[in-house]
């Protein structure tokens, strides 16, 4: 009989940073883990201190952020993830700049330079105030560039303000933040200023050594179905601009339709209850029971409560105008959205519906608006309309023109754009003064736990998310209905964190091969094997012949013990067992810096 090999892999330093998943898992590494458990132990300041180091927007994110830490979280292998951004929403209303200081945050900041940068004689443009301009903006400060901002609004914020319903961002935390950001003296931020209209990108490049586009994908995107040119018909994203930076629309006779399953679609949807809306239906290619939607669950179930309905797996088809004005949306049924290779290839078949309405707001997508670069020589993609930029640098084909965000990615979360506006910043830095970008580098140390011992109940608790108040969205269209947590409740919720950064290690001398610890472990992540059982390729043979002296020897002697992260609940039940204390927990700690 063959015996069936395992596949192993021994753990490196990159191992043991991709174990904490959370933290692998945002665009800018935030330690989520670490502000959890300093959450844990009532350390809220401690705990802000972490989520604020790689992130300016950390109140934003703290309400409205995608989260991908969470789906990163290990914990969602046992029941559900961590609410980890509820939790850091949490701590910004106990310590972020909406309480009044602006100037603690930026202290927490681990980007390079300081709060009170001496000047370099360097001057940077950046055009746009969204998150990726204002975070090219923060970090640049820190490293002592004199920073102009042009915003083409009378507010800045990007799509934290034009995009984003009040209801759901409370807009003195962005002003907040923003504000904090702007406390840096060598920042000016002229708002209003309209780059190629009050002045030119080639006025720009004179007046700086170097320019940062940041200006986002502004423009809302139609579909050609028949009739979508009907008066009726409106884009998403400048009815949501209306909403937010103008006077609302008033729909209190209009039965509203929207095409769409993304964030923005419930943003349209929502926002025309709040703007009297008696009926708001929303169709979608993408199916919910099917993981489909690109909403986040959160849209999905405020739309939901406040009487949004949802009508997933219906394509669009035809706008239906009767008397010259809208009956309604004619659907098909969707048979597939996605082809065998994962690419969106679409496929409906011949049953159809009619959804009734007067309106229907296109939320399909978004374009750029880069007039502002005609005959510049800055180089934007045929199709797409975005700007093309090096990977590493964020440069695009003129070396004095930088460009981050949705304009140089596509679409994207807030925190990505967060990411690429201190990419961009280390790349111009680099430009400027040479050498390669800077980059968050990570350096572990390893402690053994020798008295770890958890309290079971973290296992059982279960993920509560925030308390959401009743409202009636037509009378009350600017409540924000979240309740955050009370301390002990976000110290329970906390609690659930697995420790990733924990795990058992195990001394082979003084192991006497009893498997007590393979027979106690609650989630079978642990194994005993003999060696040569084991597929690792040169590094399992040279271990196994340090430990040896020959692989001969080692097939025929030795044993392995094996570890399953995935598995592992973290809870220390194998080192309890061990009668020799060859099975130890041990931590691994990152200190993070610049290089």
């Amino acid at each position: 009989m063959i015996q069936q090999k395992i596949k192993v892999e021994l753990p490196d330093d990159d191992y043991y940073e991709a174990e904490v998943a959370c933290r692998n898992s945002c665009p800018v590494k935030t330690d989520a883990r670490g502000y959890l458990m300093a959450t844990v132990a009532g350390k809220f300041e401690e705990a802000y201190a972490i989520s604020r180091a790689t992130n300016p927007f950390a109140s934003i994110c703290g309400k409205v952020c995608g989260a991908p830490c969470e789906k990163g979280c290990r914990r969602s292998d046992v029941d559900e993830a961590v609410v980890i951004r509820n939790i850091k929403g949490y701590l910004t209303d106990k310590e972020g700049p909406e309480k009044g200081d602006l100037e603690t945050p930026l202290t927490y900041s681990i980007a390079p330079g300081t709060i009170t940068p001496e000047l370099n004689g360097q001057s940077v443009g950046i055009i746009g105030g969204g998150c990726a301009g204002y975070t090219c903006a923060h970090d640049l400060a820190r490293l002592g560039y004199s920073v102009t901002l042009y915003e083409r609004w009378e507010v800045s914020g990007g799509q934290l303000v034009q995009g984003v319903p009040i209801n759901r961002l409370s807009r003195d935390v962005v002003a907040s933040e923003i504000a904090s950001i702007e406390h840096f003296s060598n920042i000016d931020v002229q708002r209003g200023v309209d780059v190629g209209k009050d002045i030119s990108f080639a006025e720009l490049e004179k007046k700086h050594d170097a320019v940062f586009i940041g200006v986002g994908l502004a423009k809302g995107k139609n579909i050609p179905i028949p009739n979508s040119d009907h008066e009726a018909v409106h884009i998403g994203l400048a009815f949501l601009f209306d909403f937010n930076l103008r006077e609302k629309w008033d729909l209190a006779t209009t039965r509203s339709i929207v095409i769409g399953g993304g964030d923005v679609a419930f943003d349209v949807a929502r926002s025309a209850l709040r703007c009297g809306s008696p009926d708001v239906q929303l169709a979608c290619l993408e199916r919910e029971h099917l993981n489909e939607m690109t909403g986040s669950v959160d849209e999905r179930e405020g739309g939901r409560r406040e009487g949004v309905i949802i009508n997933d797996g219906w394509g669009p088809r035809e706008i239906v105008v009767e008397d010259g004005k809208i009956k309604g949306l004619l659907v098909s049924k969707v048979i597939r959205v996605f082809d065998d290779e994962g690419k969106f290839s679409p496929l409906m078949d011949d049953e159809t519906r009619l959804i009734e309405g007067d309106a229907v707001f296109m939320a399909v997508g978004q374009g750029s608006d880069l007039d502002f670069l005609k005959d510049t020589g800055v180089e934007i993609t045929p199709r797409g309309g975005v700007l093309i930029a090096n990977e590493e640098t964020l440069a695009t084909n003129k070396p004095n023109v930088f460009a981050g965000g949705d304009i140089a990615h596509g679409p994207k979360l807030f925190i990505d754009a967060v990411a690429s506006g201190s990419k961009a910043a280390m790349g111009i830095h680099a430009y400027l003064f040479g050498g390669k970008p800077l980059s968050l580098k990570r350096k572990l140390t390893f402690t053994d736990l020798p008295e770890y011992d958890r309290n079971s109940v973290y296992v059982n608790e279960e993920r509560e998310e925030r308390e959401e108040l009743p409202v009636d969205p037509a009378k009350d269209p600017e409540f924000n209905t979240t309740v955050e947590y009370l301390d002990e409740e976000a110290k329970k919720q906390s609690a659930r964190c697995l420790e990733c950064h924990i795990h058992p290690t195990f001394e082979g001398d003084i192991c006497i091969l009893c498997g007590g610890c393979v027979d106690v472990c609650p989630s079978f992540c642990l194994s005993m094997v003999t060696v040569d059982s084991l597929e690792g390729g040169e590094e399992v043979v040279k271990l196994a012949e340090a430990e040896f002296g020959s692989m001969e020897v080692a097939r025929e002697q030795g044993s392995a013990m094996l570890f399953d992260p995935l598995k592992c609940i973290r809870c220390g039940m194998c080192a309890q067992k061990c009668p020799t204390g060859a099975c130890k927990m041990t931590e691994n700690s990152f200190e993070d810096s610049y290089a």
